[in-house]
């Protein structure tokens, strides 16, 4: 479990591809988290419509579902290379996402053996062949609309996880024009960081420091 929780192991699927020519420090990661954390929080403006059916759709009743689901690493709005592996399997089935969750099947990529048990998760859940996987399945049907037709997006042949499994991930043309193309993929961000950031606060006056980081977690309603 502890070695799940290194980033710089986490990572070595994709630097071992050459997608991550230089890691970044812990200090340009936490930076990086910093900037990123309003782009995570706040809702975009298409959140409402893609609940839009479902029973407790309105994020102030799914919100208790997915928490209640997915337990505290929900809270996490960083780069979630320290959260657990099922909280990643957890989340990609409580919360709906628009188009490929790059990020987040990049986080579960990083994990030995994690999209395969991802798959076997989905399945477990659409199939209803264990009493916890249908318990999920009668919440999920409650917070999102069309669920079985959401996880025919992970589980269809040549769907996201086939596709993660390949590599094969959205290019930065292919993002959404509101949206920090760094902020949606794992692999960006990490490079993003590695390049963007002081590699340690020695590099800066420590009176600069706290406008430094205000600056950062600013910049999104700038």
């Amino acid at each position: 479990m502890r070695g799940l929780r290194d980033p710089r192991k986490r990572l070595q699927v994709f630097i071992e591809r050459g997608l991550i020519p230089k890691l970044p420090t812990t200090w340009q990661l936490w930076q990086g988290q910093l900037e990123m954390a309003p782009y995570v929080v706040a809702p975009d403006a298409g959140d409402n419509a893609r609940y839009e059916g479902a029973l407790l759709g309105h994020p102030l009743l799914r919100t208790p579902v997915v928490l209640a689901n997915v337990g505290l690493d929900h809270f996490r709005v960083g780069h979630g290379l320290h959260a657990k592996p099922v909280s990643l399997y957890r989340h990609l089935n409580f919360v709906y996402h628009e188009g490929m969750p790059a990020f987040d099947l990049q986080l579960v990529q990083s994990v030995p053996g994690g999209l395969e048990e991802l798959r076997r998760y989905t399945l477990a859940i659409e199939d209803g062949s264990t009493r916890q996987a249908r318990r999920q399945r009668r919440w999920i049907d409650r917070v999102l609309p069309k669920a079985s037709e959401y996880r025919q997006r992970f589980l269809a042949p040549g769907g996201w996880i086939d596709q993660a499994e390949a590599f094969d991930y959205p290019t930065e043309k292919d993002v959404a024009g509101f949206l920090r193309p760094e902020f949606t993929d794992l692999v960006r961000f990490v490079n993003h960081c590695a390049i963007a950031y002081p590699a340690s606060p020695l590099e800066q006056r420590l009176t600069q420091i706290p406008s430094h980081l205000v600056g950062l977690a600013r910049k999104r309603f700038e």
